[in-house]
């Protein structure tokens, strides 16, 4: 056996490569350089964002494409609070993430000294947006504390872990011995390897499926590694499928037993409520998937969920089946007796009557034929298995439910935190994890300008893809919501705007505005082929659909 000396921070990214890492967003700063150094000697793609927060959102971008652990590295103080909203979108939308921040030196740690990017209580304030925050207080505990934290990240309810790494630990002479074998983070440290099945809750389920006529699946985004088993189940039971905004794709919308994602949709809210069992596979039917509308069900509600405290949160449910949605049901369908029931005429027709009533459910008449110009062209632009990531903007409520997606992890948007600024990023961070893939990224004109600083990301990567700019001249949907509420005086909604071409021009791209569905099906179409970003601006005033 032989020893060797290294460096916390070469320990740590050492760790990190070791735990499957393979790319990392972020910036470098005075506090963090020790990890870069070390990173330099690595095998790990960085990749330079302009400001933490879309470090933040490229990871979790990258998480929700490829269903990997996204990190992000960042300092201490500003880097950590900046990143704090991407952590918060991830956390409340069950997406695994890895944030490293540094952190001072352990002697002078949360005692005000005034030292540069002081945050007093950060692992306090962390807590609120991850599973876990913690700081490394001696180099011994990286290897663990890493493993520990990817580990951490994809078990039981996904969602985002954070480190921090004082000054000194990084500065720190580690010895390594070349004996030590580091194993795969799932095997050391397998929080999710206790896979259980209650075998009378399980036989309740069956018995219950069995007995009942009129069966329907609701599926969420914790099902996206389950498509295969909750197709099979729908068709073995002849179960119309509801999907969550998470969950979409996982059923292709083209599916004649899909009615989509649609839940806020009366008819369709209607509809279940009648059935007499709903079986609810990794969503927690939160009150965002339903906007915030009640669902009160007649029949019994079984629940598949990693989380147990799901059974209890929204709708409680009358039986509980705790375990990862691809074993759970896997077991249901060899379990489960076939039905025979005829019920595609009923699921078109309820597609057709939630068609129809789109623009009042979206409160939409303006311009809601404008967002369907946009939808079946970039339908066409992407195929089968492209990918929409849309922003919390008008076209992308529309999009929700009238988007076809046909594969899961195909449509991405940050239903639950309800994030502005998030497209773009994500979509670079999708498109950095799977680069064959045809990938439109859907921003509002407000929603951009919180993160427009990371096209030259999207550019310096030579990214073909386009950004589309739903241009209703500031704020529409508070603007909207505004004059539901019979404001006297509109306020803080109508802004002024750049010249999004010029803008696209000054980083060197090519901006377009288009105005009508044909102009902008060319434009998304070219854009895809080209090995840089397009910046396409729909203004929705000089639309001439």
């Amino acid at each position: 056996m032989t020893e060797q000396m290294t460096t916390g921070a070469a320990l740590l990214v050492k760790a990190m490569q070791n735990a499957g890492v393979e790319t990392v967003f972020g910036i470098p700063g005075v506090h963090n350089l020790k990890i870069y150094d070390a990173l330099t000697k690595s095998k790990i793609r960085h990749i330079a964002t302009r400001n933490e927060s879309g470090a933040g959102f490229m990871a979790d971008g990258y998480a929700r494409r490829s269903g990997k652990v996204g990190t992000a590295i960042v300092i201490t103080g500003p880097g950590l609070t900046n990143i704090m909203t991407p952590m918060g979108q991830a956390y409340h939308d069950s997406i695994p993430m890895v944030v490293i921040s540094s952190q001072l030196p352990t002697n002078i740690v949360n005692q005000r000294t005034g030292f540069l990017h002081e945050l007093k209580n950060s692992t306090i304030m962390a807590q609120s947006v991850t599973k876990m925050s913690k700081t490394i207080t001696s180099a011994d505990q990286i290897e663990y504390a890493v493993y520990e934290a990817y580990a951490l990240a994809q078990s039981g309810r996904p969602g985002p872990v954070h480190l921090e790494v004082p000054l000194d630990i990084l500065a720190e002479s580690v010895r390594l011995s070349d004996a030590v074998k580091t194993a795969d983070p799932k095997e050391a440290y397998s929080f999710r390897g206790y896979q259980t099945v209650n075998d009378a809750a399980l036989e309740q389920a069956v018995a219950l499926i069995d007995s009942s006529d009129k069966v329907a699946i609701i599926v969420g985004g914790g099902a996206c590694s389950a498509v295969n088993e909750v197709n099979q189940l729908a068709v073995q039971l002849s179960a119309p499928v509801v999907q969550t905004c998470a969950g979409k794709g996982i059923v292709s919308d083209m599916h004649p037993l899909c009615i989509g994602t649609r839940l806020p949709f009366a008819g369709v809210r209607a509809f279940l409520e009648e059935q007499d069992v709903i079986l609810a596979i990794g969503t927690q039917l939160a009150p965002t998937d339903l906007w915030e509308m009640d669902l009160t069900l007649q029949g019994e509600l079984i629940q598949i969920d990693i989380d147990a405290e799901a059974f209890y949160m929204n709708i409680p449910a009358d039986l509980g089946l705790k375990g990862d949605a691809k074993t759970m049901t896997a077991v249901l369908l060899e379990k489960v007796q076939p039905k025979n029931r005829d019920i595609e005429a009923t699921v078109k027709a309820l597609k057709d009557e939630a068609i129809q009533t789109g623009p009042a459910v979206t409160g939409n008449t303006k311009t809601y034929h404008i967002a369907m110009d946009f939808i079946e062209a970039a339908e066409i632009a992407l195929g089968e298995d492209g990918v929409l990531v849309a922003d919390m903007t008008t076209a992308a409520y529309i999009a929700l439910s009238e988007y076809h997606a046909q594969t899961a992890r195909s449509f991405l948007h940050p239903v639950g935190f309800g994030t502005l600024g998030y497209a773009m990023p994500a979509a670079i961070g999708a498109k950095v994890a799977d680069p064959d893939r045809s990938i439109i990224a859907l921003n509002g004109d407000g929603g951009f300008q919180f993160t427009m600083q990371e096209l030259a990301v999207a550019c310096t990567l030579k990214l073909p893809l386009p950004i589309v700019i739903w241009n209703n001249g500031g704020y529409g949907e508070i603007k909207r919501n505004e004059q539901a509420m019979a404001f006297e005086t509109l306020i803080a909604v109508d802004q002024q705007n750049p010249d999004f071409t010029a803008l696209a021009a000054a980083y060197g791209l090519e901006g377009i505005r288009v105005h009508n569905k044909t102009e902008l099906l060319d434009v998304l179409t070219e854009s895809l082929k080209k090995q840089a970003p397009t910046v396409i601006e729909i203004n929705v005033e000089k639309w001439e659909g």
